[in-house]
């Protein structure tokens, strides 16, 4: 064979789960390096943790699903981050938390760009109506509601919920926007623009 294949030590009983959990790391990684879903591979991904290619399908049915888990897990990590910005500036008003938490969002975005890119993917593999209530893109959505509900003067003719997804979708434009065009765009422009975009949306409230 012209690849090397590093054999993992067999797993023992009770491991599975952190043999997926070195799976999905992999795959990451994979992932990052690539930057292209299509080229990844359960046979792949399997020769990078060192494990016959069957041993893979004990977690993960297809590609598809290796895939769907990893966009999953990007939107659990990307809630976890908005609500540690949250409780981080939640002394400071309600005002800061919503900078903070839009600041972060950014980071996020430019720190893990594949990442990003594959959880806004056109390419996705929808997930079933009855699941809809469960897929973490709700988490990151309950995070801005939840910020946005605690700013005095909310807009009543919009509910909580529609203002903050108002506020996602211009937050992710704007990274996405930033990405797709030709000029260079640093981190601190796009700092500097999410404080503007918060300001923006609060305006006239006190």
């Amino acid at each position: 064979m012209s690849e090397q294949f590093k054999r993992r030590p067999p797993s023992q009983w009770g491991e599975g789960a952190a043999l997926k959990e070195e799976i999905l790391g992999a795959a990451a990684r994979m992932l990052a390096e690539s930057g292209r879903e299509k080229e990844l591979s359960l046979r792949a991904v399997a020769r990078e943790v060192g494990i016959a290619a069957p041993s893979v399908y004990l977690h993960f049915k297809s590609r598809a699903d290796l895939v769907e888990t990893l966009r999953r897990r990007a939107y659990e990590e990307l809630a976890a981050e908005l609500g540690e910005a949250r409780g981080a500036a939640i002394e400071e008003g309600p005002r800061a938390v919503l900078r903070a938490m839009a600041r972060r969002y950014v980071t996020f975005a430019t720190g893990n760009r594949r990442a990003y890119r594959l959880m806004y993917s056109v390419e996705w593999v929808e997930a079933p109506r009855d699941d809809a209530a469960e897929y973490p893109v709700r988490l990151v959505h309950e995070v801005w509601a939840e910020a946005v509900s605690a700013v005095p003067g909310g807009n009543g003719r919009l509910d909580t919920g529609r203002v903050a997804l108002f506020l996602w979708a211009s937050l992710h434009g704007m990274v996405s926007m930033a990405a797709a065009t030709p000029y260079v765009v640093d981190q601190q422009t796009l700092t500097d623009m999410a404080d503007q975009l918060i300001e923006l949306a609060l305006a006239g409230k006190h």
